[in-house]
């Protein structure tokens, strides 16, 4: 009876310590679903130029500039954000309140893949308007929430990267079979309007469902004391002790890069297939291997209780640049981009499962360097990274095709 009591759950008691803490089985199940249900979406959303050019009939210059432009919202929106996480003290907690945010931002996808016609001028703004608000709004609040909720609802720096690891596991799986599925759809009903907008809620109603049950069902858990630790902070102080944390400052700024390259990468891949090997559909294939990518968070939180996950990092972004160079090297050649995409899907593995985790310690950093816990702010500057990222790499793709001349389908409707 004794050996049974100590494997019970505890988490759910305040009083409960790092070092003891117990987390259901059902716990990772739970946390999973949301990480799954906004991980497609932006899946989704890097088909955006995509469907602008060969759908909409947009020329490529202007996809690029009205991604880029939203991003000047960016900036507005996440400060807003953090501040108003800092300062949320509701009956649900600090950052629980936010996951509402991802159906919103499903539901403004479905209107972003359901253009309609008012000519080129009206399709820009109407673009613009919800990029903005899928992009600069709900993805904004959903980013800056995510780290300060598993702060306060794991205490145990081993269950964190456990939960983390088995949530990256699923979320590359599901990102896998997106990638699978997506070509063929793109290369059937995708040719039309009306079947992206099927796309669009084949994708999002079960994905809203998921993604809701950890908000429905995972509560933050937190103690009077350290309550008290992050009661809000004046929006100029807060930006004045980022300023000191060089930790934060470098997180972020690696967080735009990674972003910036896999943007592009996923961003170029419709066009490849179909002009370069004439089958828009073999983009299938490319996917199909990184099946093999999720063994290795098998092995992520033993390799970091080993060795550090600075070596897991690091290895990551070796495994990575090997990859995109092996593809550059060997051109249209469907064996090396197969085998160029399993080195990169296993390269971005670790940066997945630890920016959440590095986020957290950037935080703790803060208050040891300060004396001052600054939570929101820091953690909207992780999401900031990953937004400018993936819209840098989405406009330079644009920017790139208009230099070289493309002209997407303008016939289709």
């Amino acid at each position: 009876m004794k050996t049974r009591e100590k494997k019970k759950a505890n988490w759910s008691d305040p009083n409960t310590t790092a070092e003891n803490e117990i987390l259901p089985r059902r716990m990772k199940w739970l946390w999973t679903g949301r990480g799954i249900g906004y991980s497609l979406n932006v899946v989704l959303i890097l088909q955006l130029t995509y469907y602008c050019t060969d759908i909409l009939g947009m020329p490529a210059p202007l996809v690029g500039t009205l991604l880029l432009a939203s991003k000047i919202f960016d900036g507005i929106t996440d400060l807003i954000a953090g501040t108003i996480i800092d300062r949320t003290h509701s009956r649900w907690g600090k950052a629980r309140p936010y996951d509402i945010f991802l159906p919103f931002m499903w539901i403004g996808t479905i209107f972003l893949f359901s253009v309609p016609d008012f000519g080129m001028v009206g399709k820009s703004v109407y673009i613009f308007i919800l990029y903005a608000l899928v992009n600069s709004v709900c993805n904004t609040f959903l980013m800056a929430a995510d780290p300060i909720f598993l702060g306060r609802t794991i205490r145990k720096e081993e269950n964190r990267m456990s939960l983390t690891s088995f949530q990256g596991a699923f979320i590359m799986i599901f990102s896998i079979l997106a990638n699978v599925i997506l070509p063929q759809l793109i290369g059937g009903i995708g040719s039309t309007r009306a079947g992206w907008t099927v796309i669009a809620l084949v994708f999002a109603v079960p994905l809203s469902i998921v993604g809701s049950l950890r908000m429905m069902t995972v509560k933050e858990i937190l103690t009077d004391e350290e309550e008290a630790k992050t009661e809000g902070i004046p929006v100029k102080k807060s930006i004045r002790l980022i300023g000191k944390n060089k930790l934060a400052i470098l997180l972020c700024i690696m967080t735009i890069l990674t972003n910036t390259i896999t943007a592009m990468n996923s961003a170029v891949q419709s066009y490849y297939f179909k002009w370069i090997f004439g089958d828009i559909s073999l983009a299938s294939l490319i996917s199909l291997p990184t099946f093999l990518t999720p063994v290795v968070l098998i092995f992520a939180p033993m390799i970091t209780r080993k060795f550090g996950s600075g070596i897991l990092l690091k290895a990551g972004l070796i495994l990575s640049a090997a990859g995109y160079a092996l593809r550059w090297l060997f051109g249209a050649n469907l064996v090396t981009i197969m085998a160029g995409t399993i080195l990169t899907s296993v390269g971005t593995v670790p940066i997945s499962i630890l920016l959440s985790i590095y986020t957290l310690e950037c935080i703790d950093y803060g208050e040891r360097k300060t004396g001052e816990r600054v939570e929101g702010i820091i953690s909207v500057m992780m999401g900031f990274g990953t937004k400018v990222g993936s819209g840098i790499g989405s406009a330079l793709i644009g920017f790139l095709m208009g230099i070289s001349g493309y002209v997407g389908n303008e016939t289709a409707v």
